[in-house]
């Protein structure tokens, strides 16, 4: 899911910087470097890594809880999920709305959550995106896992997959791709510090106590 968020993100800056006319010149001129012929866009790739002070199990919920991301998801306006796993309740299809000023675009997405209780050693969040008119491709995929000398801290991996149907597009996202990266990912960061926080602030239930 965080890559619809990433992609909305990228394309309302371009849409921004597109408002007024750049450049007007015969079709035998390129655009930022960008030939008018019909060559093949090709797939970018990003990869973020960073370890987060926080349990393993909260920065899961956080990633997984794909209706929860309007809470704190910079321009995510709207999060839903439309079906979930009755096994362990969490979404296989969700979506959201990614908003600023006059930009609106909407994602559905099939989610793949694989719980560590299952015998593997990371937590997994897949998401693709079923269709969407901006995208040829967009996939997300979380891995969290313990770090191996802090304890109730976590590694977490961020792959990004995505191809545009503008070359245009494709091109410039390579301008904003790690800024907005780095934005999403902290603001997972900032929700898992402020579980953590809250879980200490609460009081001791009775059984604890006793």
């Amino acid at each position: 899911m965080v890559s619809m968020i990433r992609g909305l993100q990228i394309s309302i800056l371009f849409r921004k910087a597109m408002l007024k006319p750049i450049v007007r010149y015969p079709l035998r001129r390129t655009f930022f470097g960008l030939s008018t012929t019909n060559h093949a866009i090709r797939e970018q790739r990003y990869v973020l890594r960073k370890t987060i002070n926080a349990p393993p199990s909260i920065i899961y919920a956080a990633v997984s809880e794909v209706s929860q991301y309007k809470e704190f998801i910079p321009y995510c306006t709207d999060s839903f999920v439309d079906k979930r796993n009755p096994a362990d309740n969490k979404p296989v299809i969700g979506g959201l709305r990614v908003g600023f000023k006059q930009y609106d675009e909407e994602f559905i997405c099939n989610v793949t959550c694989k719980d560590m209780i299952n015998g593997d050693d990371a937590y997994t969040v897949v998401a693709e995106t079923v269709s969407h008119n901006l995208f040829h491709l967009l996939y997300s995929k979380w891995t969290i896992m313990p770090h191996p000398t802090r304890p109730n801290a976590t590694m977490v991996e961020l792959l990004l997959r995505f191809k545009f149907k503008s070359r245009l597009y494709n091109s410039v996202s390579q301008i904003f791709a790690k800024t907005v990266t780095e934005l999403v990912m902290n603001a997972f960061a900032k929700r898992a510090y402020n579980s953590v926080r809250l879980a200490m602030l609460k009081p001791p239930s009775k059984e604890s106590s006793s």
